[in-house]
């Protein structure tokens, strides 16, 4: 006798995460995250670490400003092809949870295919635009050049980048969070062994200051992504990357180009709006040193995002499999949890911003005027990182079930209706400077954490279709 099966019945999570505790679930998704998390800021610390310790001093400092600037187009690649990663996991996360194989691998194929394209897209218009771009943050003298030279150069690493960024969330939403983590440690030696050579190597190869910096990121970015390619083609890991699935298949693509639509969209505005924030600071940075410093507390205080965002991946996850197992109920319990052990962590990581900020500048940087005001603003930013938190796993949380519009409409109003105008009224009109750019942007981060807690409770993202 068969018994029939409801579809419509909550089922439990297949693959890894099988017969786990919630809590379980929530470490085994997030512990290797965090450990990649950890991997990816040595990459972009490592690079100003150099920058900060050129000689004479005032290249350092035109350095530091260069790729203060450069840091924020780093943003923006990671932006867009995030985009897609984010649509491509919440497709493959419903795929797994629902145990739907088929789709997850035409998932993939699809969303390497997109990931391709749009790091072509990425590069091209970096190369290109890259004198503008430096132009138009006010970024002087010295440099000015150095921060052309540097995008240049990371352009043509652009759709590597993006192989390995989206091949990494694919890998993520399917439950393996370990290969990335190797991944990522493997990239972080190559970029650190690949920089020091080019700036500190003999001649000919070593002597490239800034230049050589780029080159052992982009160095590293493309053995990353020849890993990861080589991970997905073998297909070990609970999802593989067939050729044919590679050939443009509208449907499959469709849905994640749905997803990923609005969350592109949030993320070039938000982008936007805080690049006008550089072109603020570029007004103020008369005598320059402003951009390097803003950067550099940026740097620190993105220690503190590291376990937030390893737990928004495990809600996003969870989320997705979850809805994909129709159990609502546990989606968002999962969210919650991982919300409540992120505003713990990154609390704590805030009190060490407020009495230990000046320590840890010191630390890093030997340049006098990021050691004068960068533990200022980490002083700032140590008291709203709760709010932080809440932003960063509420809105992963919402954007696993796939609800990428919400969160665009939230980004935008905070970023536009608060941040610009806090930003502006203190740093330039009440002209405190530096400081009181740090001061609108740490309390627009209060609201947005309001914000997606109320979007959050309200419940209505649990029924988004994907």
């Amino acid at each position: 006798m068969t018994v029939a099966v409801d579809p419509a019945q909550p089922k439990a999570l297949g693959g890894k995460l099988a017969g786990m505790s919630l809590r379980r679930q929530v470490w085994v998704l997030a512990i290797w995250p965090l450990l990649e998390q950890v991997m990816a800021f040595l990459v972009g610390t490592i690079d100003m670490l150099l920058a900060a310790r050129l000689k004479p001093e005032a290249l350092a400092v035109a350095a530091n400003d260069a790729l203060g600037v450069a840091g924020y187009v780093g943003w923006l690649m990671g932006l867009m092809m995030g985009a897609v990663g984010v649509g491509a996991s919440a497709l493959v996360a419903r795929a797994i949870g629902g145990r739907h194989k088929r789709l997850a691998n035409a998932a993939l194929g699809q969303a390497i295919l997109l990931a391709i394209i749009v790091g072509c897209a990425i590069g091209l218009a970096l190369f290109v635009l890259a004198g503008g771009i430096m132009q138009v943050s006010s970024v002087r003298g010295m440099a000015h050049g150095l921060g052309e030279m540097y995008l240049r150069i990371i352009s043509l690493a652009a759709p590597m980048s993006a192989l390995l960024f989206v091949g990494g969330a694919c890998l993520r939403a399917a439950g393996d969070t370990r290969t990335p983590f190797l991944v990522v440690v493997l990239v972080n030696i190559v970029n650190i062994a690949a920089s020091l050579l080019f700036v500190y190597g003999p001649d000919p190869i070593g002597g490239h200051g800034v230049a050589g910096i780029a080159a052992g990121t982009a160095v590293a970015w493309s053995v990353g992504a020849v890993l990861i390619a080589g991970v997905l083609f073998r297909g070990k890991r609970l999802i593989r990357l067939r050729p044919a699935r590679l050939r443009p298949h509208w449907n499959t693509a469709r849905r994640i180009i749905r997803v990923s639509a609005p969350q592109l969209a949030e993320g070039l505005g938000i982008w936007g709006g805080n690049f006008l924030v550089i072109i603020m600071i570029g007004q103020l940075n008369l005598t320059g040193g402003l951009q390097g410093t803003h950067m550099w507390a940026v740097r620190i205080e993105s220690a503190s995002f590291l376990p937030g965002l390893a737990l928004a991946g495990a809600a996003s996850i969870l989320v997705g499999q979850y809805l994909g197992a129709n159990n609502p109920a546990m989606a968002k319990r999962s969210a919650v949890y991982c919300c409540c052990v992120a505003v713990v962590a990154m609390s704590l990581t805030g009190l060490v911003f407020i009495t230990m900020g000046d320590k840890l500048v010191a630390l890093l940087t030997p340049v006098p005027l990021h050691q004068e005001i960068a533990p200022r603003l980490l002083w700032v930013c140590g008291w709203v990182q709760p709010f932080f938190a809440m932003s960063i796993v509420l809105s992963h949380a919402i954007k696993g079930a796939g609800d990428t519009r919400s969160t665009m409409v939230i980004g935008y109003l905070s970023l536009f209706m608060v941040r610009l105008p806090l930003v502006y009224l203190l740093g330039m009109h009440l002209e405190l400077g530096l400081v009181g750019v740090w001061y609108g942007l740490c309390g627009e981060m209060v609201v947005r954490g309001l914000l997606f807690a109320g979007r959050f409770a309200q419940g209505s993202w649990l029924k988004t279709e994907v």
